[in-house]
């Protein structure tokens, strides 16, 4: 086939005179080797596909961005992934998160059945979560997965550690209670002085209840 604008196609016994020219960025073409040494070929074209960009942190290159696997989202911690103004999930290419600048540190334990409603054996799984302090209780259910049409099945309880494997019953937030829905965890005292560490307040410990 010709090469692009019509150029010259090159036949048995005649020389090649390489085509230069047309859209895209140029790169160059291979030489065409002549009587045992190198003659530089002229300058060629590079045509690359239309999804081409260049990304606003400098990390724009010649190959189009390719298609990634959809994320694999935890139904009980959505909020685990973020929903960019794409509809894409985590920052768009070159953007960075500015991230709040206080969090609480939260181990959610995960349950059908009330954690203190179970023998001390029962071993719980946990997820461990920095959770921002401005978050209200209304995006901390819908983060965790409480997205009930009935309301006020959507709860989250902070339990407390009795010791010896037990726990009990702190205070809960169930979706049909408006003023707390406003409310932000901070107000109730999960905020950023929760870090468990030696001396200070304990991580807070959330159940969180959708049925």
């Amino acid at each position: 086939m010709a090469p692009y604008g019509g150029g010259p196609v090159p036949t048995q016994g005649q020389a090649y005179i390489p085509h230069a020219g047309g859209p895209g960025y140029d790169y160059g073409t291979y030489g065409v080797p002549a009587g045992g040494f190198y003659v530089p070929g002229a300058s060629g074209s590079f045509l690359t596909q239309q999804t081409f960009s260049y990304q606003p942190n400098g990390t724009g290159n010649m190959l189009p961005r390719q298609t990634q696997p959809w994320p694999v989202i935890d139904p009980s911690m959505p909020a685990a992934q973020m929903t960019n103004s794409s509809g894409g999930v985590g920052c768009e290419p070159g953007y960075n998160y500015f991230f709040p600048a206080q969090h609480t540190k939260a181990h959610v334990f995960q349950s059908n059945t009330p954690p203190w409603r179970l023998p001390a054996t029962a071993q719980l799984p946990f997820k461990a979560s920095h959770i921002p302090c401005n978050t209200t209780f209304a995006e901390l259910l819908k983060g965790f997965g409480c997205t009930n049409p009935s309301p006020k099945k959507n709860r989250v309880v902070e339990i407390v550690s009795c010791g010896g494997g037990k726990w009990y019953k702190g205070l809960e937030v169930n979706g049909a209670d408006k003023t707390m829905m406003g409310k932000t965890i901070g107000e109730v005292g999960w905020d950023a002085t929760r870090t468990g560490q030696d001396g200070q307040k304990p991580v807070v410990c959330l159940w969180f209840c959708n049925h």
